[in-house]
């Protein structure tokens, strides 16, 4: 079995997410999939190849987030849409891997994950439905402290 070499987990970007790629020319591409430690962004084929950027922002469309001065430290690129006559999309996915994130860079993109991605949120509901099963477990079965004559009432009176 062939080790997993990714450090963290990938999410699948919701719709309208961009990656802000510089130096000039500035070219905003999709964000396809993201980690703590990277993002994989769809590049047109027109677009030159992507090269070690200076800087990588990231962005909403409804401007609801925005993560600045990201620095990427490693750029892979790969075609990943061929062209065929079935397939109108032709493009390449490149795979950035940041440079040393800062603590509040590090919240923000935890946020961004938890907020704009696939699987962050299903995590967040799961998170709040086993805290309301957990609570709701746990005074089930509480001790009658709470309320005796109701805890006698369903129980029986106590000899």
């Amino acid at each position: 079995m062939q080790d997993e070499r990714r450090r963290y987990p990938r999410y699948q970007v919701r719709s309208n997410a961009f990656a802000v790629i510089n130096p000039e020319p500035v070219r905003l591409v999709p964000i396809l999939d993201i980690a703590m430690g990277g993002a994989g962004v769809y590049v047109n084929n027109e677009d030159q190849r992507l090269t070690k950027s200076s800087k990588l922002e990231i962005m909403v469309a409804d401007c609801s987030f925005y993560l600045a001065n990201i620095a990427p430290d490693s750029i892979s690129d790969c075609r990943a849409f061929p062209a065929t006559h079935s397939n109108l999309i032709d493009g390449r996915r490149c795979s950035m891997k940041f440079g040393t994130l800062t603590p509040g860079q590090k919240s923000e993109l935890k946020y961004f994950i938890r907020n704009h991605t696939q699987r962050g949120v299903l995590r967040q509901v799961y998170r709040k439905f086993s805290k309301i099963l957990h609570t709701g477990s746990s005074q089930k079965h509480s001790a009658p402290s709470c309320n005796p004559g109701l805890w006698q009432n369903l129980h029986g009176p106590t000899v």
